[in-house]
């Protein structure tokens, strides 16, 4: 079976941090081209640090990561600091790595130019679990890149309300116009908002079971996952949700989601309502139609990740 080509844009952060693991454990099913660092969970410096070092962890040697934009299209900078910590691993610090950027120079080129000596008829796909920054600039620096993409699947937006104001959510809010533009650009894209996410996650005592396993990378990931159950607030025995490991659990087991489509606009304005995703019931056949995910078999899904999980050896 081959394998689907992705490209990571993160902003790791916790959650993305279990995405790194969860596409480290695919490699049967996932091909990771690159990883990219975008500003969002934490700045640019330490996101790109935690990318580094966690691909490193994660023995993703010949993965290259570049960092991306440092900034929003428009807005100030706004980082999630209260939940992701001021390492944006938590408790964790994350061993120091010989790992280098793959440049030090621009980091959407050199995203460009992997796509771009893909071999001939193969297509990647984008898998942006932070702000849509990277994303907006390279479909408008790069439009030739566009042929390339199979499909964006993104951690963002919500059709139910938000986690960082009443209506929005943290990484459409961090840049809308740069989500704007990725909505409106016509590729085909599924949508893991927090209709799905917050559906999405471990329990306490899963956690805690972390705790037992001998594993240092286990280790590594009790500590990072038992403070953002704190910072999160999640009382005991509810869920805590691991957003951005929910793209890559659909894209290695679409059968455990459902959905339905969507059109999507963003609030772009500079009120209340800034960020917030305007999903309105649609067809296949509508222009920019989005596949929104709204349910998951659970119990599949934490054994999954908790099996991918206790796969990763150090």
């Amino acid at each position: 079976m081959q394998k689907t080509n992705i490209w990571l844009d993160s902003d790791p952060g916790i959650d993305d941090a279990v995405a790194f693991a969860m596409a480290a454990a695919s490699g049967d099913k996932l091909n990771v081209v690159g990883i990219s660092a975008v500003s969002g969970n934490q700045s640019s410096d330490r996101v790109t640090r935690n990318a580094l070092r966690l691909s490193a962890l994660l023995h993703m040697d010949d993965v290259p990561v570049v960092r991306g934009a440092r900034k929003p299209l428009i807005k100030q900078v706004a980082d999630a600091a209260e939940v992701h910590g001021e390492s944006g691993l938590g408790h964790y610090t994350a061993p120091e790595t010989t790992k280098q950027l793959a440049t030090e120079d621009n980091g959407l080129l050199y995203m460009r130019n992997r796509i771009l000596a893909l071999p001939e008829g193969e297509k990647i796909t984008l898998v942006p679990t932070g702000p849509m920054t990277d994303m907006a600039l390279l479909l408008q620096t790069f439009p030739e890149v566009k042929a390339r993409i199979e499909r964006v699947v993104l951690m963002g937006g919500s059709s139910i309300g938000g986690n960082v104001t009443e209506k929005a959510e943290f990484n459409i809010w961090a840049d809308p116009e740069a989500a704007q533009i990725l909505f409106h650009s016509g590729l085909p894209i599924v949508m893991c908002g927090l209709d799905i996410t917050l559906k999405c996650g471990l329990t306490s005592s899963q956690i805690q079971g972390l705790r037992q396993q001998p594993g240092a990378i286990q280790q590594a990931y009790w500590r990072m996952l038992n403070f953002y159950a704190g910072a999160t607030d999640e009382e005991a025995g509810q869920l805590t949700a691991i957003h951005d490991a929910t793209t890559i659990i659909f894209l290695t087991n679409p059968e455990l989601f459902s959905g339905k489509f969507v059109t999507v606009d963003v609030d772009c304005s500079n009120t209340d309502g800034q960020g917030e995703t305007l999903c309105s019931d649609a067809t296949i056949d509508d222009d920019n139609a989005v596949v929104l995910l709204n349910a998951v078999d659970l119990p599949r899904y934490q054994e999954v990740l908790l099996t991918k999980l206790a796969s990763l050896k150090e």
